[in-house]
């Protein structure tokens, strides 16, 4: 039997095997972002890598065996950190872009706490599960991390382009100037203001990325999917086609305020709600 010990952990890095085992402990087998480092496994060949696993995290003190019982005692930090990111219904996938450095995470949410898990830079299949504290301080975190502006310029009508003709853009924004890449997009968008508000904010952007929300269900896992490109003036989210056959993609000038209310109102929406 698993129970939990006090313990004044702060920092959770798990090995890949490490975090599977303890996530099937607690009834999960929907880890996001990992894995089954045992697919082809043989049953004998998973117990005896489980008593490796086992002596490692003892030998971490993530685990601790009873004396005289030999109960496997799971930390209350580790249990907690593991068992969010195994069994809670609402996440996060993000990754975004600064400076040429790329950062992604999943993050995991419950009404109470949030916890995110990332690789480990540099440590081959390794994770980090922290916690962010709560949805809201949670929220405040990312959006301060992937450099969000606080500017609120004046509102715009959305932009309606081709996917592919933005994306040709994008990948042509080094050494661009903003009036030259307001025109392109001129042409897709046939609104001048807005299109050169864009290329203010494309070529002056300080971060950019994508995001995943995630809901758990009976049938698994639905998701829905954005981008953004954020600037010292100004933010823009995407969303965008994602079937073959279509090409098709809107732009919203979107605060970070706005932005902090969208994904708020997502990750603490009631599990059993169907996806908008």
């Amino acid at each position: 039997m698993l129970t939990v010990h006090d313990s004044k952990q702060k920092v959770v890095t798990l090995q890949t095997k490490e975090l599977f085992f303890l996530a099937g402990i607690l009834g999960s087998d929907r880890l996001l972002g990992v894995e089954d480092p045992f697919r082809g496994y043989m049953a004998e060949d998973i117990a005896m890598e489980w008593e490796r696993v086992k002596a490692s995290l003892l030998d971490k003190g993530y685990l601790i065996q009873d004396q005289e019982t030999d109960e496997l005692i799971m930390t209350p930090t580790v249990f907690s950190r593991v068992a969010i990111a195994g069994l809670s219904d609402r996440a996060c996938w993000i990754r975004y872009t600064i400076n040429g450095k790329s950062y992604e995470s999943y993050i995991h949410c419950t009404d109470e706490r949030v916890v995110e898990v990332s690789r480990v830079a540099d440590v081959p299949d390794s994770f980090r599960l922290s916690d962010l504290g709560s949805v809201r301080e949670a929220i405040d975190v990312l959006i301060e991390r992937m450099k969000w502006s606080g500017h609120s310029p004046a509102e715009k009508p959305a932009l309606m382009c081709s996917k592919k003709k933005f994306y040709d853009v994008m990948n042509e924004l080094e050494n661009s100037e903003v009036q030259t890449v307001a025109d392109e997009l001129a042409q897709e968008t046939s609104d001048p203001e807005g299109s050169l508000a864009l290329a203010r904010c494309l070529v002056g952007k300080e971060s950019d990325g994508e995001l995943r929300l995630l809901v758990w269900n009976e049938e698994g896992w639905k998701s829905q999917s954005a981008a953004f490109a954020a600037s010292a003036v100004s933010n823009w989210l995407f969303r965008m086609s994602t079937a073959a056959s279509d090409d098709w993609l809107v732009a919203a000038l979107t605060t970070r305020e706005q932005f902090h209310e969208m994904l708020l109102d997502w990750l603490k929406q009631p599990a059993g709600e169907e996806e908008r």
